[in-house]
């Protein structure tokens, strides 16, 4: 009896390390929103503002002091970077809905405590702030528009990173005045876009085509990252190009 008995026991410790382990958590809980909410796809720009405007805001001196400590917004030179900037308060399971497509607000949020302690605890709708220029959402809606209406895979690409704050930026490398920590700049993995079962370089070139002469044009950055599936765009204001990380 004993045997049955351990193997039992380790089976199911194996489950539960398996669960805590992985996002499949996270994904039930996607699931279970999606299942009650009945989310729509988000295809036109006004259910984009009409999205960001349900969501109290907090300006950036308003800010909680041990946030700031911990993000490292309290120090000058980021302090500067993100004065006059107002962050979203979104709350517990809020995380995931639609915002563009059927990218989520998650997709979005840099991975740090404050979002892994959300995960854990949904039920308490803690707060997890959101610094995002809408501009960038609205691009990010037209890349898709303008894939689809050339017969292109409008979601055959994911999002790295989106807003970052400054601890969370330097933890992943980022330039230090990026544009990620005013919530102007995405990071795409591009995948499949042509639809011929594969994702190279054909794809990343149509991505970059569209960004460069449709999209972002002189309004903002593009970074090409050669040797990679990765794309860099931004809603800066004005013109810049890159081709290193």
């Amino acid at each position: 009896m004993q045997k049955p008995l351990t193997y039992f026991l380790i089976i199911v410790a194996s489950i539960f390390l398996l669960w805590k382990k992985t996002n499949l958590p996270e994904k039930y809980h996607e699931w279970q929103y999606d299942l009650t909410h009945k989310q729509e796809i988000v295809t036109q720009p006004k259910k984009i503002k009409s999205i960001l405007k349900s969501f109290p805001s907090v300006p950036f001196s308003k800010l909680k002091k041990e946030y700031l400590s911990k993000t490292k917004y309290n120090e000058k030179k980021y302090k500067d970077l993100a004065k006059g900037s107002n962050l979203l308060i979104i709350k517990g399971k809020d995380i995931f809905k639609f915002i563009v497509g059927s990218f989520r607000i998650k997709d979005f949020l840099p991975k740090d405590d404050y979002y892994y302690e959300n995960i854990d605890a949904l039920g308490e709708g803690k707060e997890v702030y959101w610094m995002v220029d809408k501009k960038l959402l609205l691009k990010l809606l037209a890349l898709q528009n303008v894939l689809f209406e050339n017969g292109y895979n409008e979601t055959g690409f994911t999002i790295v990173n989106g807003f970052r704050h400054p601890a969370y930026n330097e933890k992943v490398g980022g330039a230090s005045l990026s544009r990620h920590l005013k919530g102007q700049a995405l990071d795409l993995q591009i995948g499949d876009i042509n639809n011929d079962g594969y994702a190279n370089q054909k794809d990343k070139t149509i991505v970059l085509d569209f960004l460069e002469n449709k999209i972002i044009k002189d309004e903002g950055g593009i970074g090409k990252y050669p040797g990679t599936m990765s794309v860099h765009f931004d809603v800066r204001g004005y013109r810049a190009r890159w081709d290193q990380q």
